[in-house]
């Protein structure tokens, strides 16, 4: 969540924006207060969007369809007004980290967690069959988990069963690794896409990871459509049964919602609104006796005891910690109610404003989740009170986008570290700055990091080699009087990606390419002694970190340094460097890459 910027309006029809919460590829994203006091989440639509002649239309259609969800786990939009000059949608602003958050803070959710989550999104996805839509597009960061339970939101890409088909530039129909086999191959998606997604879900919320594995994501689909998901780590057999159930290939084989909701237990089918989810999010209060959980009804074995970590708690409800908005260009406002050919936009709203996500209805609308100040693919955090509050995603402490178009400044637009640009060429286009590998480089005025004995800390960019050098080439760094304390590079011993002490060194195993932009993350758990290099989202090396240097120079992009002496420039691109002062989980190194 951030203050509202110099080009957002202040306020969208009736309703006043006070900060914002992120913007996709397909429109903005606010926080904004109702005439009587409600929080509600408010999605603008790009104006360039527009140009196509069938995007109004489609949208105007698709408000409709959401009109006809209702449901306890979906959330209720709100208002809407597709004939906007700038189209935009209300709905209720939903309190709670998302699953995806969740799970890379506390870990894996134990097998009572998942089952309460399966039995919420379930019931979820009830509402949104019986409306003739499939929802397209369910996945981690798709999930919020307020305190009553989960709520499924971005209805970005839902479309009614036998609508036609989505077709556009840069269009995609789900997300990798939870999307359906058939989604994949392009055939026709039923109901039971939704429930291969769940599967995937459950899988992630139980082990944290995606039962298909990471990668590029050729690979990533290819096993979607190919191979058997890995649920190894599901310690309990029914609830790996069922998640083995969901993620069938043949949609005819999986279970419906409704089966799922009777194989919870006892508190399935349509009991499930009983389903004690404080009880299941917080650690701390407990149900007791033998109904107080869901159990999977799975003949001839038992649910094993929870092995996983608890849930988390989501932050309790609050006023969410916004600043003043700033002033602005004129408000986007609804053209008037008498104009030729407009229908009141609450005709698009049946009675008792009827549910759908709670971030957005559309043609591909909100299909990229809305960019946060700590990175893409993040949902944003909402605030909530101090007696209440829970550790929150990790933030960087740095980050340097590299987006600059001349000056010798790179802004560090997270923590205020600006550094000094030396023979770097500033690229238009999200190409990032260029380092010409003999004495480009980018040097902040003191450390970041603390990299001595015991610390922990992560640092991240997006590199592209313009030719694959015979020497090294670091891309971050951070300066001491002997040695960088650390070295995000490319090693030209061992011709891969490596994340590097002195003397220590995590090897990747994906071999770099020319003209390639790959995403590295060098990893320093100091508790444990570890460092670990991931390469686009996948942890490829660890090693012992034995040799820790308390590096307190600069903090370097676009070289190392050795006897105090600059060397091993990075010949290439480099863009949106960041830096951590803790050691990022895979979870959240993933939502990065």
């Amino acid at each position: 969540m951030s203050a509202l910027e110099p080009d957002d309006p202040r306020s969208v029809g009736e309703y006043r924006l006070l900060s914002r919460l992120g913007a996709g590829g397909m429109g903005r994203v606010f926080l904004g207060r109702s005439p009587g006091g409600r929080l509600v989440a408010v999605k603008v639509v790009h104006g360039e969007l527009l140009r196509r002649p069938e995007f109004r239309d489609r949208f105007r259609r698709e408000v409709e369809a959401a009109g006809r969800v209702s449901g306890a786990f979906t959330a209720p939009v709100v208002d809407a007004d597709p004939d906007a000059p700038l189209p935009w949608l209300v709905t209720s602003y939903i309190a709670g980290p998302s699953l995806d958050q969740a799970v890379a803070e506390r870990g894996p959710f134990d097998p009572r967690a998942v089952l309460a989550l399966a039995a919420g999104l379930a019931e979820a996805l009830v509402s949104i069959h019986a409306a003739h839509l499939v929802h397209r597009d369910l996945k981690p960061s798709n999930v919020l988990l307020a305190e009553d339970g989960p709520r499924v939101i971005d209805f970005g890409i839902v479309r009614s069963v036998d609508a036609e088909s989505i077709t556009g530039t840069g269009y995609t129909a789900g997300s990798p690794g939870f999307m359906s086999p058939e989604q994949v191959n392009g055939d026709e998606v039923t109901w039971a896409s939704d429930v291969f997604c769940l599967g995937a879900v459950m899988a992630f919320a139980a082990t944290g990871t995606n039962p298909f594995g990471g990668g590029p994501t050729p690979a990533l689909l290819y096993r979607v459509v190919h191979d058997a998901p890995d649920l190894d780590a599901v310690t309990d057999t029914a609830l790996r049964s069922l998640i083995g159930d969901c993620l069938r290939k043949d949609p005819a084989g999986r279970p419906t919602p409704r089966d799922i909701l009777a194989r919870v237990g006892p508190l399935g089918g349509e009991s499930a609104t009983a389903l004690p989810y404080a009880g299941q999010w917080t650690p701390s209060v407990r149900p007791t006796g033998p109904e107080a959980a869901p159990t999977l009804v799975t003949p001839p074995a038992a649910a094993h005891p929870a092995t996983r970590v608890d849930a988390v708690r989501p932050p309790a409800p609050g006023p969410p910690d916004v600043r003043p908005p700033a002033p602005g260009p004129p408000d986007v406002r609804p053209t008037a109610p008498g104009e030729p050919g407009r229908r009141s936009r609450r005709a698009f709203l049946l009675s008792g404003a009827g549910a759908v996500a709670a971030l957005g209805v559309g043609t591909g609308f909100w299909l990229n989740r809305p960019t946060t100040p700590d990175g893409p693919g993040t949902a944003p955090a909402p605030s909530s009170s101090p007696a209440t509050a829970t550790p929150r995603p990790p933030v960087a402490v740095g980050r340097w986008p590299l987006d600059e178009t001349s000056g010798p400044i790179a802004r560090d637009t997270a923590g205020g570290h600006d550094g000094t640009a030396t023979g770097v060429a500033w690229q238009s286009g999200g190409q990032g700055a260029g380092f010409d590998g003999t004495g480009s480089q980018i040097v902040t005025d003191g450390p970041v990091l603390k990299t001595g004995a015991g610390r922990s800390f992560t640092v991240t960019a997006w590199v592209r080699l313009s030719a694959v050098p015979d020497v090294f080439a670091t891309a971050v760094s951070q300066d001491s009087a002997t040695a960088s304390g650390f070295y995000l590079q490319y090693s030209s011993g061992d011709d891969n990606w490596a994340f590097s002490r002195p003397g220590r060194r995590a090897v990747g195993r994906t071999a770099p390419a020319a003209n390639v932009w790959t995403h590295l993350a060098g990893v320093c758990d100091g508790p444990a002694r570890k460092l670990r290099l991931y390469v686009n989202g996948v942890q490829e090396a660890v090693v012992e970190d034995t040799d820790p240097v308390p590096a307190t120079g600069a903090f370097v992009i676009g070289r190392a340094s050795f006897n105090g002496e600059p060397r091993d420039f990075f010949p290439g691109a480099i863009r949106d460097v960041r830096a951590f002062d803790q050691a990022l989980a895979a979870a959240r190194i993933r939502t990065l890459a």
